[in-house]
């Protein structure tokens, strides 16, 4: 007989003091396991063990423990722990699970499918008969079932071959063509913080998903160096986030294209700078109990890691089989155990951005775990068109407990993607929040690029801010679409206030080609402007004629640009002396300066 309802206690944090009073063994298993073990004792159930403690002999011997988890710290993880202004920089929660507890549990013949440091509890499976004397054993505080979850599956519908997709806008627009991806990332800003020189350098996001098929043969994605070190496979226990012989082990790859991919004119994605560390928490074939385990493991590991950015387009709300889903009122943000870790990951100064879920079609159209988090530790991500307008298939709130949710919204519908087949130049087109959440998620890390004295909430609140539903925000599409642009500038989303160019020729003039190329200084007035500008740099002989175009691109608030040229005209031929007029062109605004070059 299976058990057919669960009460989510599991994995509840053990604080100091907050222990349930304990009258025996019988007092520490929860009722409803406690139930159905005695009456199934042959059926084997999975269920979280919580210690009461993390082994320590006495206050002086915890002081001891938490020195030494500090000087353990990578300087990574100190590093982001420091920016965040996390406070205590460690606490019981950083300090590992027991070894003595654990070897118990193995002696007892019950080895642990997973461990958390965060929630001091390990996930055994083991018969109901054998529940009383687990709970026994003296470092024990509570036994309780391990929800089983079924993830967000993505919208129904078929993939798109690439020679059906049309790159979206003309090349040489801009410094970076952005190819199949211009569009989406437009609708959010990207291409103008990537034009400022931001694309997520020094930033470290770990991805969380099912597998990564082919990622490393991919030609928009093979640039990427990722060590096994950042590399992890929790369903297997492996540095290997592939294996081309599974099902599924392909979701992951499209997430990744969409974060970094970088081939210019074909496929780029939103943060192609950025480090990358890799997990796969999924098991795309079935859903079991260990989905959230995986999850929560995945966390842990990117905390050790000293990640930045968390982006899980994984979201989960019902137990396989429908058998005691969660109800609504769970989605509060602090109930199911991926909630937990997510919550605890934000403490420890890590950016959590998770899709919404695609289940706005169907009577369960709510949000899903993890993405009930409060919205200054976690950006709940849903999806729109191309015109943004909500996706149908897009997870809404409030949150049980009335909050905004989701929190932000990026295009979801018909996202291009890389092919995760084999084939090194394949690209296929799906929807889904999986999609719409790295492209925030990346747009995030080119933002901690941009402003490293930023905490993760600065982010959030920025991001929100200046997003196009700020005002009158819903729980559709939430705080709205993004403006990376609007938020690089320090402004709010709106249209542009008048704006104007300045144009600058350091040293002396006239200038003699045969010393070198000539170097411009070009930007935006100070207080002049809201928004970047797009903008394009031409070079004009004494008749009128443009003898060059040496840059177009984005001009950044409070940032200037150096335009080098090198005295050649669009043909590549060495221009003569003469005069020439340098002019600096944003929509209907100009600025010019005269340039006398000698021979």
């Amino acid at each position: 007989m299976p058990l057919v309802c669960l009460v989510l206690l599991a994995g509840l944090p053990r604080v100091a003091g907050a222990e349930p009073a304990d009258s025996g063994p019988a007092s520490r298993i929860d009722p409803v396991l406690a139930t159905a073990a005695r009456l199934t004792p042959r059926d084997s159930f999975t269920v979280w063990v919580g210690f009461r403690d993390k082994g320590e002999a006495g206050p002086a011997d915890l002081a001891a423990l938490l020195k030494a988890a500090e000087a353990a710290l990578t300087p990574r993880a100190r590093a982001r722990r420091l920016r965040a202004g996390v406070q205590p920089l460690v606490d019981e929660r950083d300090l590992p699970v027991a070894p003595g507890y654990l070897e118990a549990l193995v002696r007892s013949g019950c080895r642990p499918i997973a461990v958390s440091r965060w929630l001091d509890q390990a996930a055994i499976r083991l018969p109901g008969a054998r529940v009383p004397e687990i709970a026994a054993l003296p470092f024990v505080w509570l036994v309780a079932p391990v929800e089983r979850v079924r993830r967000s599956p993505d919208p129904a519908g078929s993939e798109i071959p690439l020679a059906r997709l049309a790159p979206a806008r003309e090349t040489g627009r801009a410094a970076l063509d952005h190819g199949l991806m211009q569009r989406p990332l437009d609708q959010i800003g990207v291409p103008s913080v990537h034009g400022a020189g931001f694309t997520g350098k020094g930033v470290l996001v770990t991805v969380l998903d099912d597998g990564f098929n082919f990622f490393d043969k991919h030609e928009a994605l093979r640039h990427l160096v990722i060590p096994a070190s950042r590399q992890r496979d929790f369903v297997r226990g492996l540095q290997q986030v592939q294996d081309t012989t599974a099902v599924g082990m392909e979701h992951g790859t499209w997430v990744l294209g969409c974060l970094a991919g970088y081939l210019p004119g074909t496929y780029v994605g939103a943060a192609y700078g950025a480090d990358f560390a890799l997990a796969r928490t999924e098991i795309d074939a079935t859903e079991t109990t260990q989905e959230m385990l995986y999850w929560q493991m995945g966390a842990e590991w990117a905390d050790s890691l000293g990640a930045d950015v968390i982006s899980s387009s994984l979201a989960y709300t019902t137990f396989d089989g429908g058998i005691g889903s969660y109800t609504y009122a769970d989605m509060d943000g602090h109930t199911t155990v991926v909630s937990r870790a997510a919550e605890i990951a934000a403490s420890k100064g890590i950016l959590v951005v998770n899709a919404v879920g695609n289940l706005g079609n169907d009577p369960w159209h709510y949000l899903m775990a993890p993405s009930d988090v409060d919205g200054d530790s976690l950006i709940a991500v849903g999806a729109v068109d191309l015109a943004g307008s909500p996706a149908a298939f897009s997870s809404y709130g409030p949150s049980a407990d009335g909050r905004i949710k989701p929190d932000l919204a990026a295009r979801g519908v018909a996202i291009p993607l890389v092919a995760a087949t084999g084939n090194p130049q394949a690209y296929t087109s799906l929807s889904g929040t999986s999609f719409s959440t790295p492209q925030i998620a990346g747009l995030a890390a080119c933002l901690m690029e941009a402003r490293p004295g930023w905490t993760p909430r600065d982010v959030v609140r920025a991001l929100r801010a200046t997003a196009s539903q700020a005002s009158a925000p819903d729980n559709r599409v939430g705080y709205g679409i993004p403006n990376g642009a609007a938020v690089l500038c320090g402004a709010p989303a709106g249209p542009a206030g008048p704006s104007f160019l300045t144009l600058q020729r350091p040293g002396r003039n006239p200038v003699r080609f045969a010393e070198g190329a000539v170097h411009i200084h070009l930007g935006l007035a100070q207080g002049a402007a809201t928004t970047a500008r797009d903008a394009v740099l031409e070079i004009h002989d004494s008749l009128g004629r443009t003898v060059g175009r040496p840059w177009s691109g984005v001009i950044p608030c409070g940032l200037g640009l150096t335009v080098t040229w090198d005295g050649r005209d669009r043909m590549g031929h060495h221009c003569g002396a003469g005069l020439y007029v340098v002019t600096l062109r944003s929509g209907s605004d100009r600025a010019s300066l005269r340039l006398v070059c000698l021979p």
